[in-house]
């Protein structure tokens, strides 16, 4: 399977990069392989362009083996840190629900000291009248 091939599949499947793969491809088949992938770096502008770009620059140089462990902890590299961005995510909403069952509480015993007070008082002027 070669370059070429893939670049072409990867167009034909994505959304909104479809137009960068086109222009990639268009770069790669003029023959100017290291300016094809620095485009597709530059264009995606995110750490897992870069690593994209790093993996499709070597798929014609490495066997296919090589490529596969490569393509997998890329995925594994993926599925980890969005994995990660999940649970932090769900640690600040159980932080945020926390935060507003504590408020409710100190909330509620406040108004509890504030009514013992207030009746206590009352009952004081009320002996005094």
């Amino acid at each position: 399977m070669s370059l070429d091939y893939i670049l072409e599949e990867l167009a034909k499947d994505s959304g909104t990069l479809k137009p960068v793969f086109q222009k990639t491809l268009s770069i790669y088949r003029g023959g100017r392989y290291d300016e094809a992938f620095k485009f597709f770096a530059d264009s995606v502008r995110s750490r897992y362009g870069k690593n994209l770009a790093m993996i499709l620059s070597k798929m014609d140089k490495i066997n296919p083996y090589e490529i596969v462990t490569q393509i997998d902890v890329y995925i594994g590299i993926i599925r980890e840190v969005r994995t990660t961005e999940a649970m932090r995510q769900a640690e600040r909403r159980s932080l945020v629900i926390t935060a507003f069952a504590t408020a409710s509480v100190f909330t509620l015993m406040i108004n509890f000291c504030v009514v013992v007070v207030f009746l206590d008082t009352l009952n004081n002027l009320q002996f005094y009248l």
